[in-house]
């Protein structure tokens, strides 16, 4: 047997001190980290600072920096306008973006962290902003001069995270919410070109909406995203990127552009799936602009895939009612409702259908579900006053009228209804 020499048993010793004396401080440091994410997660970000701090001596240090940056900029936003806008609100963000600072020099390619250090700068500039007082030649200079110089470095980081990563489209999302946010439109107009570019599929977008943005801004995405050669959208499939434009032209009401768009992505290459989803959405637009009959034959191809089946019903439907085929309309409703039993628009759409049918058991039906199965939602209670209402039960509406107010309260609506019912509605708590 081969016996160490004691010089080499030495040095195993000093190796094994060495491992043992780095891991010492770590034990503590993980455990300070692990309780500072807890208390995080139960937004007790006081407590949570010191022990999210002690975790900055872990191997994974830019991690663990980020987070200590990170439970500040929440603990900030817990403070009253006061403390926020003062002493303690401008050194809590100034200890964050030092954190942050020494994060990205520890881990200098991670572009996160750009963008984690711009967002921190946007809080200082609604600080700085609570506190500046505006003058008559600043407001004529334009949104720019309205710009201070926090939310100038905002948006600087914001463009030099996407620099470093120019194919995440999220930090182009963000630089365009920044942008509108300081009033600078065209700014923001040509960032959301940009990131029509990078994604040209605007649902992909997660933070992108019709209720998020100005609508000049949606048109400006349409526009690029239009605009791309089928050779600059390497992560999309064209015929994907054609049904995206096709389904956003439409709710622009960009008929004639969706009608192309979506023929053209029929005509791509794609799976019978993705076609009968093309023909679906080429129907919508064809039934939007009166084109009825042509609509029934993408409808019908549409319909051999099962998946859209209870789309096709509804659009069929749709198709019956502007005909004033009220019957057909409410046969076609019935086997929608077969996929979405508990749809609540679908149940109030079935409701006016049966009622211009004349099926007015069906349509009492039909919200009496909804209230079952949605007592929380308002719509149905409301559909049901104005359904007696017109079948000319005002008693019956009194009565499902204080029925709702007793659920939802003297809305606009209850006004409005009682009103129409002209009757007086009962005190509350009848």
């Amino acid at each position: 047997m081969r016996i160490a020499s004691p010089l080499a048993a030495a040095a195993g010793v000093l190796v094994a001190g060495a491992f043992i004396a780095r891991a010492v401080p770590g034990v503590p440091a993980a455990w300070a980290e692990r309780q500072g994410r807890i208390l995080e997660a139960q937004k007790e970000y006081l407590a949570a600072i010191p022990l999210t701090d002690r975790g900055n001596v872990l191997v994974d240090r830019s991690d663990a920096l980020w987070r200590s940056a990170r439970v500040r900029v929440k603990y900030w936003y817990t403070l009253p306008d006061s403390d926020k806008n003062g002493p303690r609100g401008d050194e809590t963000l100034r200890e964050a973006a030092r954190l942050l600072l020494r994060a990205r020099a520890s881990a200098p390619a991670a572009t996160w962290l750009t963008g984690a250090l711009g967002y921190v700068y946007i809080c200082r500039e609604r600080m700085s902003r609570s506190h500046r007082t505006l003058n008559l030649a600043e407001l004529e200079g334009g949104p720019w001069h309205l710009v201070g110089d926090d939310g100038r470095i905002a948006i600087g980081l914001s463009r030099a995270a996407i620099a470093g990563e120019p194919n995440g489209f999220e930090s182009y999302d963000e630089l365009v919410f920044l942008l509108e946010s300081y009033g600078l439109r065209e700014d923001a107009m040509r960032a959301i070109a940009d990131a029509a570019r990078v994604l040209p599929d605007f649902d992909a977008h997660d933070e992108f909406g019709f209720d998020t943005l100005p609508r000049e801004i949606i048109e400006a995405f349409w526009r690029a995203s239009r605009a791309l050669p089928a050779a600059d959208a390497p992560f999309q499939l064209r015929e994907r990127h054609l049904l995206s434009l096709g389904q956003l032209g439409r709710r622009l009401g960009h008929f004639a552009e969706a009608e192309e768009d979506l023929r053209a992505a029929l005509n791509a290459p794609g799976t019978s799936l993705a076609h009968a989803e093309d023909a679906f959405h080429l129907a919508q637009v064809l039934i939007d602009v009166g084109r009825l009959d042509e609509a029934e034959t993408f409808l019908a191809a549409a319909v051999r895939e099962p998946v859209f089946a209870p789309g096709v019903a509804q659009s069929r439907a749709r198709i019956a009612a502007l005909q004033e085929r009220w019957p057909d309309a409410l046969e076609q409703l019935r086997e929608a409702r077969r996929f979405y039993p508990r749809d609540v628009p679908l149940l109030l759409q079935f409701s006016a259908v049966a009622r211009q049918a004349g099926a007015w058991n069906e349509a009492h039906e039909a919200l009496r579900w909804a209230i079952l199965v949605h007592p929380e939602d308002p719509a149905p209670r409301r559909a049901t006053v104005e359904l007696f209402l017109a079948e000319g039960e005002r008693e019956r509406a009194k009565d499902a009228l204080d029925e709702y107010v007793v659920s939802f309260g003297r809305t606009e609506d209850a006004v409005r209804l009682e009103q129409a019912v002209g009757v007086p509605l009962d005190p509350p708590g009848r």
